[in-house]
């Protein structure tokens, strides 16, 4: 299973203002669900840090809410960050070795991630299993796939999945996640369409 997809998840149920903040880009914004609300942007598909990052933090700052950016390469790398008043504040790689330039370089395991900060900013009691599940390896001894890792920790911390193992493309496409139906969405268009 090839998977690659981003996910931006706003501690808010103000759906409104969501979808305010992102006139003028293509995007889909689900409705609130377990206090959250997860877009899904085109232009954070191509995975560029700099566009990816720039919308947590400018979504952060402009809802004056915590945002749980979560991008999965390939379904081997799960890549977070937490933005909160415009600034990355918390960042996460579970395989950072992947892009070693040297093959035979020994897997370094998961870096980055802070449980506790996690925890805070989405009002969880988790800690310890928001820990547990940032530090378990990739590959046959813990996660098999980057997005087994991202479901887990959502579960966790108590969040909507709805952001998990999907994004723009694959809802542009129809393919929607479990317990999300199309007329659910309110897709948002660049052209105001």
């Amino acid at each position: 299973m090839e998977s690659f997809y981003v996910s931006h998840t706003l501690a808010t149920t103000d759906v409104e203002a969501v979808v305010a903040a992102l006139q003028g880009r293509n995007a889909f914004v689900t409705p609130a669900h377990k206090g959250c609300v997860v877009v899904l942007d085109e232009a954070a598909e191509s995975q560029q840090p700099e566009v990816v990052l720039a919308l947590g933090c400018r979504l952060s700052n402009e809802l004056a809410v915590p945002v749980l950016v979560a991008q999965n390469h390939d379904d081997d790398i799960l890549l977070l960050a937490l933005c909160e008043r415009g600034w990355v504040v918390d960042q996460y790689n579970s395989a950072p070795e992947l892009f070693e330039p040297d093959p035979d370089a020994e897997p370094i395991g998961p870096q980055g991630g802070n449980a506790g900060r996690l925890a805070e900013a989405f009002g969880s009691p988790q800690t310890e299993e928001i820990e547990r599940i940032l530090r378990l390896s990739s590959g046959e001894e813990g996660y098999l796939f980057a997005y087994e890792r991202h479901f887990a920790l959502v579960k966790a911390l108590g969040i909507s999945e709805y952001g998990v193992n999907t994004g723009y493309k694959y809802l542009a496409a129809g393919e929607y996640p479990a317990g999300l139906e199309a007329g659910q969405l309110i897709r948002i268009q660049a052209d105001g369409g």
